[in-house]
């Protein structure tokens, strides 16, 4: 006769929750008391999973017949987890380029220069980049075209040479551009409007912080996990175009903090 108990062996959980970045310093070295700059949320996150792997290094008996493991020893144990956000904020590709999100101020200036040497019909010039401005100006207005030297003294026409984008600052001169042959030397005077833009730099020093995942599931009992202490990296394409949506992917290291802090804590 079958014993009829329960063996409380149903506890079914589908996975779904929120995670959060806190992020350490650049260059810092991490103690017990390190802090971030607060839990960012990251916003939605299609998947989130840890890995774990272990090294052992096991000993065999070969005292007669088969050679059988008698004892092991762990050697180490690695803890690692990857996820996928679809949320594209600044905060998240900065991530993604180990690098850092700011506001770009940029003041009014009048009687600006570019000067492009040899410049060729059929290809676009980005207006005021420079070693400490690569980007160049944006919101750019009364921009004129010389050629020629010495002193650029040649006024072109707009009207069959060139185009202006003045809000990215860029100019195009035309494929069969009546007054600009290919190679000719310009240069190009403008006026810069005061605004503020956002921009990414990419870094390459590694990123540090702590990751929170706070379960709500659908079904069973939720968890909430927290790493105080991981190094976050890039993992996988970043794809700009695409039939889908766009998503950025990491991975991450789960490291411990300090010698009284554990790697993971589960409530």
């Amino acid at each position: 006769m079958a014993i009829n108990a329960d063996l409380g062996g149903k506890s079914y959980v589908l996975g779904k929750g929120k995670v959060f970045f806190d992020r350490f310093p650049n260059g810092v070295t991490i103690t017990a008391n390190t802090q971030g700059e607060g839990e960012r949320y990251f916003g939605n996150t299609p998947e989130f999973s840890t890995s774990s792997s272990a090294e052992a290094l096991d000993h065999y008996s070969s005292e007669g017949g088969l050679k059988t493991k008698d004892d092991s020893v762990q050697l180490s144990l690695d803890r690692t987890g990857k996820m996928t956000c679809d949320n594209m904020s600044a905060e998240n590709v900065a991530l993604n380029f180990l690098g850092t999100s700011t506001q770009v101020v940029q003041t009014s200036q009048v009687g600006q220069i570019s000067t492009f040497v040899g410049a060729k019909r059929g290809r676009f010039y980005q207006l005021g980049a420079s070693g400490t401005n690569p980007a160049g100006f944006r919101k750019v207005t009364n921009v004129v075209v010389k050629k020629g030297s010495p002193g650029y003294a040649t006024t072109v026409t707009l009207a069959g040479n060139y185009q202006v984008d003045l809000d990215l600052g860029r100019i195009y001169i035309e494929a069969a551009a009546t007054d600009i042959p290919d190679l000719t030397d310009l240069q190009v005077t403008f006026d810069v409007a005061a605004s503020t833009r956002e921009q990414i730099v990419s870094g390459s020093n590694p990123i540090y912080g702590a990751l929170r995942f706070v379960s709500d599931n659908p079904k069973g009992a939720n968890r909430d996990y927290y790493f105080p202490y991981v190094k976050l990296t890039p993992d996988g394409d970043y794809a700009l175009k695409g039939e889908d949506w766009m998503t950025i992917g990491f991975a991450f290291e789960i490291l411990k903090k300090a010698d009284n802090i554990e790697s993971s804590y589960i409530d």
